[in-house]
């Protein structure tokens, strides 16, 4: 096998991308979570869940529901950061809170950057 030396820090292709990290986290809700009351789960979200994202404003989290459209996923959180060491807060807590294995069990962990190559097709504004 061929080895490829390169001095480079991020491969070519990545060279202009942007730090930020985009990750993909799948889960899908328990009974737990299903059989709870609507208030409640507002109150655990509120009480609970809020606060851990309050103490890491760096990330930045949107909400998907997927339930209608997959059997292996309810719901999909799109997480955005440029500090992975904030994400791994933020996971390290919810792994202590009931949110994890509890109320919604973690399918996937998806990290990713966002794909250069469509953007250079663009035309630009």
């Amino acid at each position: 096998m061929k080895t490829i030396e390169t001095t480079a820090k991020v491969l070519p292709e990545h060279k202009n991308d942007p730090d930020t990290f985009f990750i993909f986290m799948l889960v899908k809700s328990t009974r737990h979570w299903l059989d709870m009351a609507a208030e409640k789960r507002l109150t655990f979200l509120r009480d609970e869940i809020m606060p851990i994202l309050a103490m890491r404003p760096e990330v930045r989290m949107r909400y998907f529901d997927v339930e209608a459209f997959s059997a292996h996923t309810s719901d999909l959180m799109l997480w955005e950061t440029r500090d992975l060491s904030a994400w791994q807060w933020i996971c390290d807590h919810l792994r202590e809170s009931l949110f994890w294995d509890h109320y919604f069990e973690i399918k996937e962990i998806l990290p990713s950057f966002e794909a250069n190559y469509f953007a250079a097709l663009q035309p630009h504004a």
